[in-house]
């Protein structure tokens, strides 16, 4: 005779985690250094002659709560020498005006953009500060109403 089975399967689909963090990406007048990009990886970036490197040169592949994998920091970016203003991201970074300690050249015109997550609080910590008496200001904009020194 005819034998029927009863087949019960139980299905598990399970999302590993990931193991890489991907290209990190090119940067605009920068240079990539390394290929590998899974844990434990480590790669460097550097500027084109003539740009200086804003944020961090090395950035590694660390295990990440969640999502497997990413890189410890965003990447950084490079400026034009002697350019005034720029981005910062991440968790620290400086600005200072061209050429300091040297004075600053005249008819200079500034701005500094400083990205944070919604919530975030940014502190400025000022290590060295002076300004040309009537002529230069300071102007700190952001949620709030702009604060000017």
């Amino acid at each position: 005779g005819n034998k029927r089975f009863s087949l019960s399967a139980l299905l598990f689909v399970s999302v590993l985690p990931s193991h890489t963090c991907g290209t990190p990406g090119l940067i605009p007048n920068g240079v990539i250094h390394g290929s590998r990009y899974n844990m434990g990886d480590k790669i460097r970036y550097s500027c084109e002659s003539g740009f200086v490197l804003e944020g961090h040169s090395i950035l590694t592949c660390i295990v990440s709560p969640g999502s497997g994998a990413q890189w410890d920091f965003p990447s950084p970016f490079c400026r034009a020498e002697g350019a005034c203003g720029g981005t910062l991201r991440g968790t620290a970074g400086s600005i200072t005006s061209p050429g300091y300690p040297a004075e600053y050249d005249n008819n200079l015109d500034c701005t500094w953009s400083i990205l944070a997550e919604p919530g975030d609080t940014i502190a400025l910590v000022f290590n060295d500060f002076l300004l040309e008496d009537k002529y230069d200001f300071l102007e700190i904009s952001g949620t709030e109403a702009p604060s000017i020194w």
